[in-house]
């Protein structure tokens, strides 16, 4: 049965536990329900992939490239370890001017028979936004994060993070302070809860390779990758995400 944990309680629970601090906590609260998959023990602590994926109206030339490389991403993540033993969950997000949830956290199957989506043209319409909500979005993913963190602490199970964001442009959003990010973000990883987060920057006239490495620094994540606008660009940059965090698992 699906079960749903609000961020408040999360962060209650986790600082209960000495599992983040209250700092920390303050920065994640919220009221905000969260349903997390059911868990069980097993022999491999699971592995939980976090995708936010770009769909502001500056990606709408990219379409094609994208849903076709969020499919090989999601190819790649089914051939590695964590999801041969079971133990891989991908949640994915995709955000404009608003952030929408593409699927929450769904345990992958090497076989594909499980209900993880891939993109298509009626789920991936990037001129349908409006604006690059970036922080909100990150903060928002990291509240969910703390929520199935939680719950699985509660069923005795330890699980780590990996983030991927994929973007062809600066936060103009707000919504979030970068320097609150950045603190949970140093936090869950100083932990072990986070085990990789990296940027892949879409470079172009208004995201050059510099202002993408300072999202990867105003943010505390780990790694900022860069790749060009050709549609063969685009869907490296997936297979860069999904090798991140396939990096990460071992």
């Amino acid at each position: 049965m699906p079960h749903s944990i609000s961020v408040s309680q999360a962060t209650d629970q986790l600082v209960s536990e000495g599992a983040i601090s209250p700092d920390v906590a303050a920065q994640l609260g919220t009221s905000r329900a969260v349903e997390v998959p059911p868990m069980r023990r097993g022999f491999e602590d699971p592995v939980m992939s976090c995708f936010l994926i770009d769909a502001s109206p500056s990606m709408e030339p990219y379409t094609d490239a994208v849903i076709a490389g969020q499919r090989l991403a999601i190819d790649t993540l089914r051939g590695s370890a964590k999801c041969r033993k079971g133990a891989l969950y991908v949640g994915q997000w995709l955000f404009s001017g608003e952030i929408t949830l593409l699927n929450k956290f769904l345990l992958l199957e090497k076989s594909g028979s499980d209900a993880v989506p891939v993109l298509d043209p009626s789920s991936y319409r990037p001129q349908d936004g409006n604006g690059t909500a970036l922080y909100a979005t990150v903060l928002h993913v990291l509240q969910d994060m703390a929520a199935n963190m939680a719950y699985a602490l509660g069923q005795n199970i330890r699980t780590t993070f990996t983030i991927g964001l994929i973007t062809d442009g600066e936060d103009n959003c707000g919504g979030a302070s970068p320097d609150d990010i950045k603190k949970v973000v140093n936090e869950l990883r100083s932990n072990g809860h986070l085990a990789k987060a990296a940027v892949i920057g879409i470079e172009n006239s208004s995201l050059p390779r510099q202002k993408i490495e300072q999202i990867r620094s105003e943010l505390g994540f780990d790694e900022a990758i860069f790749v060009g606008q050709s549609a063969s660009e685009i869907r490296r940059a997936f297979a860069l995400a999904s090798q991140s965090a396939v990096r990460a698992q071992s």
